[in-house]
């Protein structure tokens, strides 16, 4: 990860409780709960499944993706947001949270069995960690990440605008993907049957009383063409 991410994750784990925070709300939770049924249904997660997740933040998708059967990883590279996981998921005795940049994973060769992420792909130097990814997989082992896309018009605005870039609190070097680039990047780290579907319309500070009508519209526009403008990118595959 570069220096200037890193910089960006201590400040912003300072103050994730604030703005910055769209979890716990109706929108934040609804698109929660949507990524974690795509890493369900695309991974076949099961008993005795070993899941790596990438940039676990502050747990929000350790919470929901964390199962009796299933042993999980989590690591991030914000000390204040693993110590912020650590309290929220205190009871679970399946998972292990460590600090660690994803391009150096202390992790054990072929050891995962699934890995995923959700928005931290587009924070990283994404070929030293898809190769680190590609690493700790197991042969056949599944992986799943949700990322921003960039034919979304305020995505698009948002990561290419410097004064609207600082305004949403994203990072210098933060950017977002074309289906044609994480599919590149995906299979030229060596991972196969990589599928990429756009999704999701849902604005995360989406007002509550809006939110289930935004949802639902958002699922509508999913089966046109329109789709291909949706705010992130669904990708998945095997090693």
């Amino acid at each position: 990860m570069k220096s200037s991410e890193k910089t960006y994750f201590n400040k912003i784990s300072d103050s994730f409780d604030t703005g910055f925070n769209v979890y716990g709300k109706p929108a934040g939770n609804l698109r929660v709960l949507r990524r974690v049924e795509l890493f369900a249904k695309y991974c076949s997660l099961k008993k005795g499944s070993k899941i790596l997740e990438i940039g676990c933040g502050t747990g929000e998708y350790s919470k929901a993706l964390l199962k009796d059967d299933f042993s999980l990883l989590a690591t991030d590279l914000s000390i204040n947001m693993l110590a912020k996981a650590r309290i929220k998921l205190n009871a679970a005795k399946n998972i292990t949270f460590f600090a660690s940049d994803a391009g150096y994973l202390p992790i054990s060769d072929s050891s995962c069995d699934v890995v995923l992420g959700n928005s931290v792909l587009h924070h990283l130097e994404t070929e030293s960690a898809l190769k680190e990814i590609y690493r700790v997989m197991k042969k056949g082992g599944r992986f799943a990440f949700s990322e921003p896309n960039i034919l979304n018009p305020y995505i698009f605005l948002q990561k290419n605008i410097k004064f609207i870039k600082k305004l949403t609190g994203d990072s210098p070097d933060e950017r977002a993907f074309s289906r044609r680039n994480l599919k590149k990047m995906f299979e030229g780290a060596g991972f196969k049957s990589v599928f990429i579907k756009p999704f999701d319309f849902l604005f995360p500070h989406t007002p509550s009383s809006f939110v289930n009508l935004v949802n639902k519209l958002g699922l509508l526009l999913e089966k046109t063409l329109l789709k291909e403008i949706a705010g992130s990118l669904f990708v998945t595959g095997e090693k």
